[in-house]
């Protein structure tokens, strides 16, 4: 045993005449640990660093070591924003052709990237976005300093609902479709309870009432008073400049928007009429007015509009049927009467109400661990492929037992008592026995049992998969598939592509009329070679690559990934123009570094494609087959050189394709 941790998972093991698995070999740790940790593969100098490195302490000086990398929170800020519901487009997301960007959203993925990165404590991360504008008076203020910039962005948190109130499409019914949407999304990644089914009465299976559920949206009622709508095109704030500034602009760019529609009023009269001189008359003036709009950097951000309103449950979860008043407070059978209810906290600034700040206070109090718990509960399943709670945006009783409540108990206390950090929690989870086995399934003598034949380990003694087949009890560690944003990064780290340049402004998608959607190559030359959380996340239609390989579609949020396995996957590894460009790019790559030596080609393919160099076998495999290639294309009446470079090509696609390169073992 390493840690504590080891010692809750043996217990369960042993009661079940079980055992830990051998550990995994250093090469397979060092890849498990950078996919884990950075979403990206070693590379070639990494790995022989790594196994040089003969100090007791060398594995833990590689986990400060990936823990310290700036790509950290880009992978961990990722699965984040998963439960957070995060897209990049407002509004309507139903037609792939038509993109409606949500301008300035992007602060708050950067600002989610940035609090991993720093290792902002997780009680804290949770209170700026739950209320970070009621933590600052900076609407007394007439300009925003960049802590109120950072506390304003925060809030993006509670701006990623679908929200169909824009324009004349503002109904009542729409409005409720937002509060209702904010409070799934709230519920399943803070709490990890599901309150959706009390809006309409009483919960049939948890003791959650639908006063608990109106009480709980009185909360952010001060913010979204469905009474007196702030509609989302009106949401934001400027970040650049100051108020007064701002009014100004607005007032001078409305006066061009009216100039422009009654230009164009006039141009779709000269294109009916076909007056060509006028036609290109007008559409000089156009471009002039488009070109003398001021624009500036805006903050997609959640405040209180006004004073709060009176909140009344709703019979039978009917906006047309306003029930008895309730005061705003928090779910009861998560405290008592008195600690549920909300009082607006002495650190309050400015005019707000304080209910979001309450709520956070109340979320993360010592005494009420469940914030705690779901957190701890995500960080184990993105480590382990399950959760100890396997349902993570439900712990209530119609969700799954956990495995291990003792140990869950234990990583809620000891994170909270560590101050919240989640790099601590990453280290000792990583630092573990449990993490640090073999997936490998083995026959009985090499396998997780105790009291096993070891003179005859070919016996027909039970096998740890037959007393455990679905490895509740962590016998060995799981194999698990790469994420669709990690597999597409992999790739482009295995080429040498990758564009590592951070934050900033989402990189668009093409619309292509067959929905093969690419990265466009805009605004600079490798926009489209950066990591994946930097493309733009569309509510329905990611980028066909990922979308292939489960990236999630954000109808609200996503609390756990469903990996599938799908014949798309397969054509997409064989066919589809990104793996086979890439493929390419590494077989380039390898042979700038190799040569034309077909032996050590092969070695370095293997190990930046797969962490490893090859056996004899595979070593032998791979030169038979890049010399059938490479024959194959002089046959088809290319020459040498050019028939060995498509050879290659082909076998850095092999290996991209190969379930070596898809799982992490």
């Amino acid at each position: 045993m390493r840690t504590a941790i080891d010692a809750f998972v043996l217990s369960k093991l042993e009661e079940n005449a079980l055992t830990f698995s051998r550990d995994a070999d250093r090469t397979t740790l060092l890849r498990r640990a950078y996919l884990d940790l950075i979403g990206l593969p070693p590379s070639p100098e990494e790995l022989e660093a790594f196994l040089a490195d003969r100090r007791p302490d060398a594995y833990e000086r590689l986990l400060d070591q990936l823990l310290a990398s700036p790509h950290y929170g880009e992978r961990w800020g990722r699965h984040w924003l998963d439960a957070a519901g995060y897209v990049d487009v407002r509004t309507f997301d139903g037609d792939l052709a038509i993109i409606f960007v949500n301008e300035g959203i992007w602060r708050y993925r950067d600002y989610v990237v940035r609090s991993f990165n720093t290792d902002k404590p997780y009680d804290q991360f949770v209170t700026e976005q739950l209320a970070g504008d009621e933590l600052v008076d900076w609407q007394s203020s007439e300009t925003l300093t960049p802590q109120m910039q950072e506390l304003l962005v925060a809030t993006g948190y509670l701006r990623h609902i679908e929200d169909h109130t824009e324009g004349a499409g503002d109904r009542l019914k729409h409005r409720y479709d937002v509060v209702f949407g904010l409070m799934e999304t709230v519920s399943t990644s803070l709490l990890g309870i599901t309150l959706d089914c009390a809006r309409c009465h009483n919960h049939k299976y948890d003791p959650i009432s639908q006063r608990d559920y109106y009480r709980f949206l009185a909360c952010f009622a001060p913010a979204l008073n469905v009474h007196d709508w702030m509609q989302p095109e009106h949401r934001y704030l400027a970040a650049d400049i100051s108020r007064s500034q701002r009014k100004v602009i607005d007032e001078e760019n409305e006066k061009i928007d009216g100039e422009i529609k009654t230009l164009k009023e006039k141009l779709a009269e000269a294109e009916k009429s076909k007056e060509e001189k006028t036609i290109e008359q007008l559409k000089g003036q156009v471009s002039e007015l488009e070109k003398s709009r001021v624009n500036y950097e805006k903050i997609q951000a959640l405040w209180d509009t006004g004073p709060p309103p009176l909140s009344r449950i709703l019979r039978r979860g009917s906006i047309d049927k306003p029930g008895t008043f309730v005061q705003a407070g928090f779910v009861e059978v998560l405290g008592t009467t008195e600690t549920t209810q909300v009082k607006r906290p002495p650190d309050t600034q400015g005019n707000s109400s304080g209910r979001r700040l309450a709520l956070a206070r109340w979320l993360t109090d010592r005494q009420h661990p469940l914030a705690a718990r779901v957190i701890v509960n995500r960080v184990w399943h993105h480590h382990f492929g399950v959760g100890i709670v396997g349902t993570l945006g439900n712990f209530g009783s119609t969700g799954d037992e956990p495995t291990h409540p003792e140990l869950l108990d234990w990583l809620a206390v000891d994170f909270m008592e560590n101050g919240w950090s989640l790099k601590r929690l990453h280290k000792m989870i990583m630092s573990s026995t449990v993490f640090q086995q073999s997936s490998k399934r083995v026959r009985n003598a090499e396998s997780g049992m105790r009291n096993v034949d070891r003179a005859n380990p070919h016996s027909t003694l039970p096998t740890p998969h037959s007393i455990d087949p679905e490895n509740k009890l962590l016998w060995r560690m799981n194999l698990q598939r790469l994420e669709a944003e990690i597999l597409r990064d992999a790739m482009l780290a295995a080429c040498g592509r990758l564009d590592r340049t951070p934050g900033g402004p989402a990189v668009m998608l093409t619309t292509p009329p067959d929905g093969l959607s690419q990265a466009k190559l805009e605004p600079t030359p490798t926009s489209h070679l950066r990591r994946s959380v930097y493309l733009l996340a569309r509510r329905t239609y990611p980028l066909r690559f990922l979308e292939i390989f489960d990236a999630p579609v954000m109808a609200i949020n996503c609390t756990r990934r469903i990996n599938s396995a799908t014949v798309l996957q397969s054509f997409a590894l064989l066919n589809s123009q990104f793996v086979n460009e890439h493929a390419e790019s590494m077989a380039t790559r390898v042979h700038h570094q190799c040569g034309d030596g077909a032996v050590q080609q092969i070695k370095q393919a293997y190990r930046l494609a797969l962490t490893r160099t090859p056996t004899a076998s595979e070593q032998q495999r791979g030169q038979t087959f890049l010399a059938d290639q490479t024959q194959t294309y002089i046959d088809r009446g290319d020459a040498l050189k050019d028939a060995q470079h498509w050879a290659l090509v082909d076998f850095c696609q092999m290996l991209l394709s190969t379930n070596e390169f898809l799982y992490v073992e």
